[in-house]
């Protein structure tokens, strides 16, 4: 190390170096400052001005590159972003400030110093000068905006420039760009949106926004085709396009078009699964690489399907088609086997059970025939069916899985229960009898959930299922308790007598099938 420092030149270094690189500046401050003073003695004209800003840019951009063929990188970045400032504020000034140009040769002019700083970023393999060029071609919109629709010319200009963009960010590997341009066009696009559209719009804005979401949508998938993953930044891209995409066909199709945002939504699912098992196919021999991408594909799929519904449907019956979709969930992530699927089944059965209590504030036109009883009688189907076909099917499962399927089960064993006992409760309200309703549907409420109770206790017995029986001796000290609680307080002496009659044989019957399965 002293040996290096010995070898230095300093005398050399300040004086051929230093000094140079001192003086140059200096003599920039100075021609800045008689700028200044000449401008505001207005010794130069507007033309003028613009003409040194032009050549002031370009000499420092030239002088930029000659510093980059001297290895001299940051600096050489430094001296050529300040030169394309320079040349771009000249453009946007005359413009704006004197009014020299007009407005259509001033955007082409700054979209001309955009795609220049483009070309230096790609030859120089710079990230900085291509943030620079983002910058610059998505300030050019808002500088040179007069405040009228101009809905073509804009959101081509920005489909152009994304494309340019992103086409560098995936030769280039550059992470910034992609997400820095997403958010830049989406601004734009809310923008326009909010100001400008109407309804005779839909066509056109609903095919740029089809554009911008498949020019964003390529650089995730380019970027799998080849690197079988994801960086964070290009999943963001990924995910966000997606969103933003939704949310636009929802903003322009839910009122007058609901079947073709459902059309357009189930589209996009079946194009993300279409990805997820072309990724099997692109990656022969290295399954374990690309397995959380094509993990990933699936599950956006899974949810756009999910979301879909919604767009058409109402109601209960967004709840049965969601109950629809978690059994084909379970039953595809148990044949594959993907706990992805089973995952996102179990979850999807957790958002339909906090649904269903909405189906009681429907209407009821025939008993047990009706979309009350159809909604809970269809999830607790489905939860059993899921349940019982994952635990017979799938011989390996992770941890935790079980107990969860079990309590699946559990689950629709109760809300069967409640759907029962609803219909139930209604039959005794609808009978045309001279009796106390309300008194003659308790009974008939501990009637039903006695009989509940044995055939669990019965079916128990009968397939060896503790689980069974377990849940049908619960439900029998359900039944007593609500028996010497609520029936021999409230109730009438007959009534009362008939409640008792009814729970004192039959918990004397489960008593004989308990003794006989012993034996």
């Amino acid at each position: 190390m002293r040996a290096a420092w010995r070898d230095i030149d300093f005398e050399s270094l300040i004086g051929g170096r230093w000094l140079n690189r001192i003086g140059i500046l200096t003599l920039l401050i100075a021609a800045a400052f008689f700028l200044r003073y000449a401008f505001e003695n207005e010794w130069i004209g507007p033309t003028g001005r613009v003409l040194i800003g032009l050549v002031s840019g370009l000499a420092l951009a030239g002088y930029g590159e000659g510093l980059a063929k001297r290895k001299m990188r940051y600096f050489a970045e430094g001296m050529t972003a300040l030169g394309a400032g320079v040349v771009y504020l000249s453009g946007y000034a005359a413009w704006d400030f004197y009014a020299l140009v007009p407005q259509p040769t001033a955007f082409a002019f700054l979209a001309f110093v955009t795609a220049a700083v483009i070309g230096q970023s790609v030859r120089r393999d710079s990230q900085r000068l291509a943030a620079l060029a983002l910058a610059g071609g998505y300030l050019t919109p808002a500088l040179l905006s007069t405040g009228t629709d101009a809905q073509v010319v804009l959101f081509s200009y920005l489909a152009l420039l994304s494309a340019s963009l992103l086409a560098l960010a995936l030769l280039r590997g550059f992470r910034v760009l992609a997400p820095a341009a997403l958010i830049a066009t989406a601004v734009y696009f809310i923008a326009w949106y909010v100001e400008f559209y109407e309804g005779d719009r839909l066509l056109s804005t609903a095919l740029f926004g089809t554009l911008f979401y498949a020019i964003y949508f390529a650089l995730p998938l380019a970027r799998a085709r080849l690197a079988r993953r994801l960086r964070p930044t290009e999943l963001g891209v990924l995910v966000l396009a997606l969103g933003f995409y939704v949310l636009l066909l929802q903003r322009l199709l839910y009122e007058n078009q609901r079947w073709l945002l459902t059309g357009a939504v189930l589209t996009l699912a079946v194009v993300h699964m279409a990805v997820s098992r072309a990724l099997a196919s692109w990656s022969a021999g290295e399954e374990r690489r690309t397995r959380q991408l094509r993990s990933l594909f699936a599950v956006l799929a899974a949810l756009l399907a999910t979301i879909a519904f919604p767009m058409r449907l109402e109601g209960d019956w967004i709840t049965l088609a969601w109950t629809a979709e978690a059994v084909a969930l379970a039953v595809a992530g148990t044949r594959l086997p993907a706990i992805w699927m089973r995952a996102f089944s179990v979850a999807l059965f957790g958002v339909v059970l906090l649904m269903t209590p909405a189906a009681f504030g429907g209407q009821r036109d025939l008993l047990f025939i009706n979309l009350r009883f159809l909604t809970l009688a269809g999830v607790a189907a489905g939860l059993i069916g899921a349940a019982v076909y994952v635990r017979s099917r799938l011989r390996t499962k992770v941890r935790m899985e079980a107990p969860v399927w079990a309590v699946a089960l559990v689950v629709a064993n109760v809300v069967a229960l409640v759907a029962v006992s609803t219909e139930s409760w209604d039959v005794v309200q609808g009978l045309d009898v001279d009796l106390d309703l309300d008194l003659a549907a308790q009974v008939v409420l501990s009637a039903v959930w006695l009989l509940w109770a044995a055939g669990l206790i019965a079916a128990g017995i009968r397939r060896s299922a503790p689980g069974l029986r377990w849940q049908g001796l619960v439900l029998l000290l359900v039944v007593v308790g609500k028996t010497f609680l609520v029936d021999l307080s409230f109730l009438e002496q007959g009534y009362r007598i008939l409640s008792f009659l009814i729970v004192g044989a039959l918990l004397v019957a489960v008593s004989f099938l308990y003794q006989r399965s012993r034996r």
